[in-house]
């Protein structure tokens, strides 16, 4: 595929939606900017994608539930004009019992399943808005609409 001149941002790029996003984005002819902590996978995907395709893929190693780390994505966001597509896909899942939290990994997913989620595409789409072609991608869960009580506070945060 030929390059689109188009780049993409994707967070949770290491697995699951987020890596298949990257992958098919890339057949499309988009660069990446792959977002993850997990470095291992992401490192991966990151080796695998440009041996399939022509696109230039760059890997960011932040965490987007720490300031740094999505103060970080939230400026390359601002700035980055090549940027034109958000692929917003950070998300985690506490399987801890409601009744028993570790009420530190409570405020961890929420500060990615909530705070990053609105804070990511609020620092893009002054730049967004401003321009054509450009694309927010939010992913959400069915578990929004249908809560398990054995997955914790993911349900109420995707909602």
């Amino acid at each position: 595929m030929d390059k689109t001149g188009s780049t993409a941002l994707i967070t949770g790029a290491s697995s699951g939606i987020g890596a298949a996003y990257a992958e098919r984005l890339a057949r499309r002819g988009y660069d990446l900017v792959l977002v993850a902590r997990n470095h291992r996978r992401r490192d991966r995907l990151a080796t695998h994608i440009p041996a399939q395709s022509s696109v230039e893929v760059e890997v960011i190693p932040a965490d987007l539930t720490t300031v740094y780390g999505l103060s970080e994505i939230e400026a390359r966001l601002r700035n980055d004009e090549r940027i034109d597509l958000l692929g917003n896909n950070a998300g985690a899942i506490g399987l801890d019992a409601l009744e028993n939290p570790d009420l530190d990994e409570v405020d961890r997913i929420i500060r990615l399943n909530v705070t990053a989620v609105a804070r990511l595409p609020g620092a893009v789409i002054p730049r967004f808005s401003a321009g054509s072609n450009k694309a927010i991608i939010n992913v959400a869960s069915a578990v929004a609409l249908i809560p398990e009580v054995r997955l914790g506070i993911y349900g109420a945060t995707k909602a």
